[in-house]
This record gives C-alpha cells, sequence and structure tokens, in this order.
C-alpha cells in the first residue's frame, strides 16, 4: 500500500506488539497518546503546517474536503493505485450513478495522518479514508471515539466474496461491520528482490534462491566483487527507524520467533530479548562487515533504497510486495532490466513462517459523512472478483482472493512473490479480537525509546554493541509499561482485560490462527 511508502496498519513495536505494520514511510506521525487523548495547540499547528503529497498544506487538504459541491471525497496513501482506483472504480461508479462525484487525495502516510487529524478538529473530514499515519492506533479505539460509522446495513458486505475474512475486533464491532479487507493479510515486507542483470554479472544462479543468511550474503558478496562500477550487494534503508524495526520482526520470524508483535502466544509475554531477535540484528550487522551494503544506506529511506537499487546501485533489497508496482509507477525502466525475487531465507536450512494478523480494514466511512450509503457501495464494488483482479494487476499489497493473481496480469515476479506468500506466511492470533478491552490497553500504553527500530539504528551506526543488553533493557521496559497500563484501564476505565488477553494456548506456528481458533480459545 502507499507510495509504497507504506502499508496499512500499525506498527508492532513499542505499544502495538500485537499489530503488523502497514505503513511503508515514516516520518511526522500522530502517537495513539494525541488520537485518543487530544491534542495540544501546538501540535495541531504544526499538523497544520504539514505538506500533503500534492504540495500543499494540511489545512488546504483539509478545506478542499468541504468545499468540492457535494463530490464525495476519499483520502489514502497509495500511490501506485492511483490509477487503477480512478479507472475500474471511480469512473465506472459515477458512469452508472448519475449525479455522484468521487474526488481522491493520495498523500504520504504522515501527511494523510496529520490532515485526517485536522480535519476531525475542523469537521471536514473526507467521507472515505484509510488509517494511514494514524500512529498504529487499533481501530477498535477509534470506533469507540466516534471516528467511523458502520456499513454493514448500507451494503451487503457480509454476502460478498470477503464475508467470510470478516472478524470481530477487526471489522466487526458490536455486530455491526465498519470496514473490510480487501487486501490480503498474508504477505510480509522482507521480500528479496533481486536485479537479474547485475546477478547475471556476478555469476550467481538467480534460480537457485538462497535458502539460509549464510548463503544470501555470500551471493551479495558475489555482487559486490564480481560486478563493474559501485554496485553493492544491498541496500539497507537506515534511516528510518520504522523499516528496521519492521525489517528485523520478520528476520526474527524467520529465524523461528512467534508473531506478530513479538509476543510469545503460549505465555503472552513480549520476547523482544529472545535469540531469533538477537540473531537477526547479528545478521543485518554482518552484512556490513562483509562491506556489502550500501555505504549510503544510513541516509536512506525506504524510497530512496529502492530508487538505488533501480539506478542499479544494489543488487538485492528487502521489501515488500508492492516493490515492482511502484518500481513501475517510478522506475520503469529497472523492472524492463530485469527483476526476481525469493523466499525469505532463514539462518538455517530448516524453514520457518512469517506471521501477520489477520488483515485489518483498509478504508472507513468518517462519521461526519452526510453519504454514507454511496460510500458504502462504491466500497462493496471492491469486494468483487473483477475489482480484485484489477487489484491485483497494481501490484501493490496482494489483493483479498489472492488467488485471483494467478489469472492476472501482473509481473512474473510479483506472481511469484504472491505465491511464495501462500508458503511461508501464516496468520498469527490478534488480542483485540480475542478480548476487545486490549484496545484500551494499547492506546494508554506510552511510547517507549529507544524501541527495536531505534536499537537497531544504533547499532548498524555503531553507536552501541550491546544488542542483548538494549534488547532486554526494551523487553523489561515494554512489558513493565503493558502492566501499568492494564492496570490504568482496569482501575479507571472498568475494562475486563489482564495478562491472559494475550496468551493463546491453542495456537499452532504451523497454521492460521482462524475464526475456529478464537472460538476454541
Amino acid at each position: 500500500m502507499g507510495p509504497h511508502d507504506r502499508i496499512l496498519g500499525s506498527s508492532p513495536g513499542a505499544a502495538s506488539a500485537g499489530r503488523r505494520s502497514v505503513t511503508r514511510t515514516t516520518g511526522r506521525s500522530v502517537s495513539r497518546r494525541q488520537l485518543i487523548g487530544g491534542s495540544t495547540a501546538g501540535a495541531l499547528a504544526a499538523f497544520l503546517a504539514a505538506c500533503t503529497g500534492g504540495g500543499q498544506t494540511s489545512r488546504q487538504s483539509v478545506a478542499a474536503a468541504g468545499g468540492s459541491g457535494g463530490a464525495l471525497q476519499w483520502w489514502d496513501q497509495f500511490r501506485p493505485l492511483t490509477k487503477m482506483l480512478q479507472n475500474d472504480l471511480f469512473t465506472p461508479f459515477m458512469q452508472s450513478h448519475p449525479g455522484v462525484k468521487i474526488e481522491r487525495r493520495q498523500m504520504d502516510a504522515p501527511d494523510l495522518g496529520q490532515a485526517l487529524q485536522v480535519g476531525r478538529r475542523s469537521n471536514q473530514m473526507p467521507d472515505v479514508h484509510s488509517m494511514a499515519g494514524l500512529g498504529g492506533i487499533s481501530p477498535a479505539a477509534l470506533v469507540s471515539e466516534g471516528w467511523f460509522q458502520p456499513i454493514g446495513k448500507l451494503a451487503d458486505f457480509a454476502g460478498s466474496p470477503l464475508g467470510d475474512q470478516l472478524y470481530d475486533g477487526v471489522h466487526r464491532f458490536n455486530d455491526e461491520i465498519y470496514s473490510f479487507p480487501p487486501f490480503s493479510g498474508r504477505w510480509h515486507d522482507a521480500v528479496p528482490w533481486y536485479n537479474t542483470a547485475l546477478l547475471k554479472e556476478a555469476g550467481v544462479d538467480a534460480e537457485e534462491g538462497p535458502g539460509t543468511w549464510d548463503e544470501l550474503r555470500e551471493y551479495a558478496r558475489k555482487v559486490t566483487n564480481g560486478t563493474e562500477g559501485d554496485v553493492y550487494g544491498t541496500v539497507v534503508p537506515s534511516k528510518e527507524a520504522e523499516y528496521l524495526q519492521n525489517l528485523v520482526h520478520r528476520l526474527a520470524m524467520a529465524a523461528g520467533a512467534p508473531g506478530p508483535g513479538a509476543i510469545d502466544w503460549k505465555t503472552g509475554d513480549y520476547v523482544f530479548d529472545s535469540e531469533p531477535y538477537v540473531q537477526a540484528i547479528e545478521f543485518l550487522v554482518a552484512l556490513q562487515k562483509d562491506k556489502v551494503v550500501h555505504p549510503a544506506s544510513a541516509s536512506m529511506g525506504a524510497r530512496d533504497g529502492r530508487a538505488r537499487w533501480a539506478a542499479g546501485q544494489a543488487g538485492i533489497y528487502l521489501w515488500g510486495a508492492w516493490f515492482v508496482g511502484g518500481l513501475l509507477v517510478d522506475e520503469p525502466e529497472a523492472v524492463e532490466r530485469g527483476v526476481g525475487t525469493w523466499h525469505l531465507p532463514c539462518p538455517t536450512s530448516t524453514r520457518n513462517f512469517v506471521y501477520n494478523g489477520a488483515q485489518a480494514g483498509t478504508f472507513w466511512v468518517s462519521s461526519q459523512s452526510k453519504q454514507a450509503k454511496t460510500a458504502a457501495e462504491v466500497m462493496l464494488q471492491m469486494t468483487t472478483k473483477e475489482f480484485q483482479l484489477k487489484l491485483a494487476s497494481a501490484m501493490d499489497q496482494p489483493p483479498a482472493l489472492a488467488e485471483v493473481v494467478a489469472e492476472a496480469e501482473v509481473h512474473a515476479a510479483y506472481r511469484q512473490c504472491v505465491a511464495n506468500f501462500q508458503d511461508d506466511v501464516r496468520i498469527g492470533p490478534v488480542p483485540e479480537v480475542g478480548n476487545p478491552a486490549v484496545w484500551q490497553v494499547l492506546a494508554e500504553m506510552r511510547d517507549l525509546h529507544p524501541n527495536l527500530g531505534d536499537i537497531v539504528q544504533s547499532v548498524l551506526t555503531g553507536s552501541t554493541t550491546d544488542i542483548a543488553g538494549e534488547l532486554k533493557r526494551f523487553n523489561d521496559k515494554i512489558s513493565a509499561e503493558r502492566d501499568r497500563a492494564i492496570k490504568v484501564v482496569q482501575e479507571e476505565k472498568g475494562a475486563k482485560v489482564d495478562r491472559k488477553a494475550w496468551v493463546f494456548a491453542n495456537w499452532d506456528p504451523k497454521k492460521d490462527y482462524d475464526q475456529q481458533a478464537y472460538a476454541g480459545r
């Protein structure tokens, strides 16, 4: 999702350790406590000064939502989907519904979050929007705070092809459907993408993907040493702590960590200080010691890293499924030169799964919207096989009906990537589904620093070498913070929640944790 700078949900870090990030770019963001507790005047002034992806201020974007002559306003961060949404969703709907006008604004995730916060305060919200840039807050929290209105009685989402993917506590609240997952939950954002020309020049047999981390290191060394010019085996953009945090979460899962969110579902304990997390960070350090990482990585964001890869300066880059779609938008010549993908390797030949929770809703109808029925009817079109095929063709995050990718018009590398996800990814537990009061705990939890991303950043820049010690200190802090938050919501809000809300004793690491699993918990 998102200019590829994003993707859809919340960060798997400090307070939102039970959920997985969908944000691809970092920058200014709205914290959970600001969102739930209200923002200061100074913070709002900063939001108003923020620039959107269209070069406007947040104030101008908000004003546009209320001054478009009755047009249905739609805001999101999905840059690779721009043409598809306009040509295959909005235009056909407007043609079949005379008098309906839909206007969409695409912004980078941080700017979208700020614009939404300003719009909320000024009663100028768009009719439909995504949650990118809203600080990883649970949808349940925003539903409780009155941000959204239900859509299940306005259009038949329960009877749609995605009806069996609707979860209580994720899409359905108090028996009312508020959203749906147009995208699949079976994905991760550490896909190894490679430049076929550079690997061929380096004598690497790209068809034989690296099965282990050591093999990936060997491939990176061959690219660095076996190609002409200033070419490096890989690029690890380290400017943005969130990219590093998400990367280490995925690598740790490949090393055997549970997920999502660094929670041991058998005990409910955080495991940031476990051996898989140490190994994951040590692997990134080893790449640096091998001198195969692009030397400018420390100054790069995720999109910068992709641009350097596209320019032929690095052979391998770990990012999400949206990689190809993003290249086709911004650097199509790189796709023409050749791009391929592998399974995410593991430390040893033993294969471990990467985990995601059930995919959250992507688009929500604002409680301020006067066009909720129209908005719901537009959104319902996204559940059809026809639209899911078009969604697949945009090559962003895989569509919810992932099977349509096999027949969609997509690049071979994207098709392979989605096929790999079916083998490599399993759906893990989401605490809010098991106990809706969990969101109150997550909202109460304070952001802790240094968090996982900060720690990885410090290690890669040489500010610290005590990987195990830093992880242990963070694990102790976040555990104590969760205990504090639980006590607060118990005593002040009467919430019926305790540490057991994070325990899923019937979790089978080899299987999806589905709706039946919640029922049998």
